[in-house]
C-alpha cells in the first residue's frame, strides 16, 4: 500500500510539473514572439540617414590709401585701423559641407551688406539698408562634399559717407552704426525637400561705421556643427500593426507568467496547508479515526456537509460513533465521515478546497480595501 501511495504522489508531482512547464513554455514563446515582432518592426520601419559636418570661415584684409606712415598697402586681421586711411575691404567667404555618403541636393547662396544706425542705449534700429552683393543661381549636386567660396570687395568710404550724411542731416547723437556682411546658404535635400544646414545665415563680418578707428570683428554666428539628414525612407511605413501585435503578445506572455507564479505559490501554499492540517489531525485524533482503503459509497445516505473537523469531532462525541477516513491521493483530498442509518456527516479536507478558501479570503480583503 505504501508503494501505491508513493506512486500516486509521484504521479501528482509529474502532473504539477507538466502544468508548470506548459505555462512556462507558453509564456516564453509569447515573449520571444513579441520580441521578434518588435525588433522586426523597428528594423523594417527604420529610415536611413546621412551624417554631415558643416563649417564656415570668413577672412578679410583692409586696403589702405596712400599715406606716409604705413609701408604696407594692407593691414592684417584683428588690427585697429584709422578709418580715414581705409580704401576698401576684401572679404573671402568659405562654406563647406562634408557628407558621409553621396547625396542629391540643391544649393544657392547670397552675400548681403546690411547697414544699421541704432541709439547707443537701444537695440532697435533707427535706419537700415540692405544690399545683395552676390546672388547665386540654384545648383544641383550629387556628391559627398559641398564647397562654396566667394569674395567681395567693400568700398568702405561709400557706406561710411552715406551713414555720416544721415546722422548729420538729422542731428543724431549717441548712435552706433555698423556695416554687417552676411552670407546666407540654402542647401536643400532633394529626397525630402528639407534644408540640410541648420542655419541659413552661416557667417557675419561686423564693420563699425562713423568712428575714427575701426575694429572689424567676425560675428559669433559663424557655423560649425554636425547633423544628419534623411537619405532613404523605409518602404515599410505602414506596418504599425506588427508593433501592436508584438505588444499584445508581450502582454499575454507576462499574464501567463504571472499565472505561473500564482499557480506555484497557490499550489505550494494549499498543498503545504493540506499536508500539515492532515498530519495534525492524525497526530491528535488517530485513536478516534478508522482509515478506509476503499471509497465509501454514499448511496442511500443523506449527506450533510460539515465545515470543520472540530464539528465532526463534536458529533463523534455526541453520537459515540467512529470517524471514518478515506484519502483520495490523486486529488489530494481526505474525507472524514460519521455514518448513521440514513445520514452521512461529511467533512472534506483538500488542497483544492483550501486553495478556493484562500482565494475567497483574498477577494474579500480586496473588496474591503476598495470600499
Amino acid at each position: 500500500m505504501r508503494r501505491k501511495e508513493q506512486d500516486i504522489a509521484l504521479m501528482h508531482q509529474r502532473k504539477r510539473r507538466k502544468h508548470k512547464i506548459k505555462l512556462g513554455v507558453s509564456s516564453a514563446i509569447l515573449i520571444v514572439m513579441a520580441a521578434v515582432l518588435t525588433l522586426t518592426y523597428f528594423k523594417l520601419s527604420k529610415n536611413e540617414y546621412n551624417t554631415y559636418t558643416e563649417k564656415a570661415k570668413v577672412n578679410y584684409k583692409v586696403s589702405l590709401k596712400e599715406n606716409e606712415f604705413y609701408q604696407d598697402n594692407y593691414v592684417d586681421e584683428k588690427s585697429t585701423i584709422i578709418a580715414s586711411l581705409i580704401n576698401n575691404i576684401d572679404v573671402d567667404f568659405d562654406y563647406k559641407v562634408n557628407l558621409a555618403n553621396e547625396q542629391d541636393y540643391t544649393y544657392e547662396y547670397k552675400i548681403v551688406a546690411k547697414t544699421s544706425v541704432k541709439e547707443s542705449s537701444k537695440s532697435t534700429s533707427i535706419y537700415e539698408t540692405t544690399d545683395e552683393l552676390v546672388t547665386s543661381l540654384q545648383q544641383e549636386e550629387n556628391s559627398k562634399q559641398l564647397d562654396i567660396a566667394d569674395s567681395v570687395t567693400i568700398d568702405y568710404n561709400e557706406y561710411n559717407e552715406k551713414i555720416n550724411k544721415f546722422i548729420n542731416l538729422y542731428h543724431l547723437d549717441n548712435t552706433t552704426s555698423t556695416l554687417e556682411l552676411e552670407m546666407y546658404v540654402y542647401v536643400i535635400n532633394k529626397y525630402d525637400g528639407k534644408q540640410i544646414n541648420q542655419d541659413s545665415k552661416v557667417m557675419t563680418l561686423d564693420i563699425p561705421l562713423t568712428t575714427r578707428t575701426v575694429d572689424i570683428s567676425i560675428g559669433s554666428n559663424v557655423v560649425q556643427g554636425e547633423g544628419k539628414i534623411l537619405s532613404k525612407k523605409s518602404e515599410y511605413e505602414n506596418i504599425q500593426y506588427v508593433l501592436w501585435i508584438g505588444i499584445a503578445l508581450a502582454v499575454a506572455g507576462v499574464i501567463v507568467f504571472i499565472m505561473l507564479i500564482k499557480y506555484i505559490i497557490e499550489k505550494r501554499s494549499a498543498e503545504t496547508m493540506y499536508a500539515q492540517e492532515l498530519k495534525q489531525i492524525l497526530f491528535n485524533y488517530k485513536s478516534y479515526i478508522q482509515k478506509s482503503n476503499t471509497p465509501i459509497d454514499t448511496k442511500g445516505y443523506k449527506v450533510i456537509s460539515i465545515n470543520t473537523f472540530e464539528e465532526i469531532l463534536g458529533l463523534r462525541d455526541t453520537m459515540q460513533s467512529p470517524i471514518l477516513m478515506y484519502t483520495e491521493e490523486e486529488e489530494e483530498r481526505t474525507k472524514f465521515m460519521i455514518l448513521t442509518d440514513k445520514i452521512m456527516y461529511l467533512y472534506i479536507l483538500g488542497a483544492k478546497e483550501i486553495r478556493e478558501e484562500l482565494r475567497a479570503k483574498s477577494a474579500e480583503k480586496n473588496n474591503k480595501k476598495n470600499k
